[in-house]
């Protein structure tokens, strides 16, 4: 009998690698709120899958200052985000073929993977990161749940991921 877990959550690359967050933006909050989110997928035996980061890959470029939305919000950069978006769409819909995928998780705030909310030049803004805007566009249609990480406020975001975990449990 195989025991391979049918579950699955797709997670930002920096959660799994935070050298990949822009310069300056590691600090002691971001570790110990990443750790319980990755706990918590771990001890439940649920499969994680790191999506590429749009903006190292963007420039090839693992060292880089960090960039406001305005700065991001370039037709190479949004093209750029479209073919990310496209490949992590087409390998959420293979892999839903045969298992379940549970969440995509974000890190509110960031340019490009935020979910809810977003710091501009006109203050906070209640709207998606370049990334994950275009790839909720292409797979709205399959009803995942999208989970924005708050690193100083986690408990919110922690609950709903425990919530959608629990419900598996009871099937």
């Amino acid at each position: 009998m195989d025991n391979r877990s049918e579950y699955f959550v797709f997670v930002p690359f920096c959660m799994m690698a935070q050298a990949f967050q822009a310069q300056g933006l590691v600090k002691y909050e971001w570790k110990s709120s990443i750790k319980p989110f990755m706990n918590l997928l771990i001890n439940n035996d649920i499969n994680i899958i790191q999506m590429p980061c749009s903006e190292a890959s963007f420039n090839n470029s693992l060292i880089r200052n960090p960039k406001s939305l305005s700065k991001y919000d370039t037709m190479e950069f949004n093209s750029h985000c479209e073919e990310l978006a496209t490949k992590v769409a087409n390998l959420i819909r293979e892999v839903n073929k045969n298992y379940k995928v549970l969440a995509i998780l974000g890190i509110e705030q960031s340019p490009s993977c935020c979910v809810k909310y977003i710091y501009t030049n006109k203050g906070m803004e209640n709207r998606k990161g370049l990334f994950m805007e275009k790839l909720f566009s292409k797979i709205n249609d399959l009803n995942i749940p999208m989970i924005g990480i708050n690193r100083k406020y986690i408990n919110k975001s922690l609950k709903e991921l425990e919530s959608i975990i629990d419900e598996i449990k009871k099937i």
